[in-house]
């Protein structure tokens, strides 16, 4: 019999994109974040973390990963005219797949936010602007960099160096990913992709001009 999906319906379960960024969460050692917020003494900030602040925080990052117009990329002073990952409707799809990972409080997302957070406190202790509750939300771009700097070089976050390797990645999959306009009940999507805009991709076709004449020219070629 088929495993049953999240929503509860047949299906493979290798297909489903949400169990995939959950597995890759999984993958990059995410469930020690615990542990580590524990070590350096940031786990009431993962306790204390209410929803606002870990959406606050999260899209910090999207904007750090695929910037848009949106207020967050605009204050990290790196943005675009373009829809962004804000716009994708990357960071509820990156909640989601933390939280499935770990269901209890605190939950993976509050755990990421709190992380992120306290890096931002040591990069720059001192902000001079806070348009945002969240203290990575407030950081410039260069400064984000630093964070991941940070996670990927300091002994003390040894144990999530892979999932702040992975982290990027993820974030631009779900930005360019059709999650923000597709309805799982429906297996459908209600509009065109933030993703397909930003990467000049058309959409689903039974050709394309660019491949025209390649079958036979190749048969031609092998005559």
């Amino acid at each position: 019999m088929d495993k049953l999906d999240r929503d509860g319906r047949p299906g493979d379960r290798r297909f489903s994109r949400r169990t995939f960024v959950t597995d890759l969460f999984a993958l990059t050692g995410a469930l020690a974040l615990p542990r580590v917020l524990d070590r350096v003494g940031w786990s009431e900030n993962a306790i204390a973390a209410d929803v606002e602040l870990v959406e606050d925080t999260l899209n910090g990052l999207v904007a750090f990963i695929v910037p848009g117009p949106d207020a967050y990329s605009v204050a990290q002073g790196v943005s675009t005219t373009d829809a962004g990952g804000i716009d994708a409707g990357a960071t509820p799809a990156l909640i989601f797949g933390l939280n499935s990972l770990q269901e209890f409080q605190p939950t993976l997302a509050a755990s990421a936010a709190a992380l992120l957070n306290g890096v931002a406190q040591a990069v720059k202790p001192n902000p001079s602007s806070s348009s945002f509750a969240s203290p990575f939300a407030n950081l410039s771009f260069a400064e984000k960099t630093a964070v991941f700097a940070v996670l990927e070089g300091d002994p003390s976050f040894a144990p999530l160096r892979s999932l702040a390797g992975v982290l990027p990645a993820i974030v631009a999959f779900l930005a360019y990913s059709e999650v923000g306009v597709f309805d799982p009940r429906t297996r459908t999507l209600t509009g065109q992709p933030v993703g397909w805009t930003i990467s000049g991709y058309d959409g689903v076709a039974e050709g394309r001009d660019e491949l025209k004449g390649y079958f036979e020219n190749r048969r031609k070629a092998y005559a």
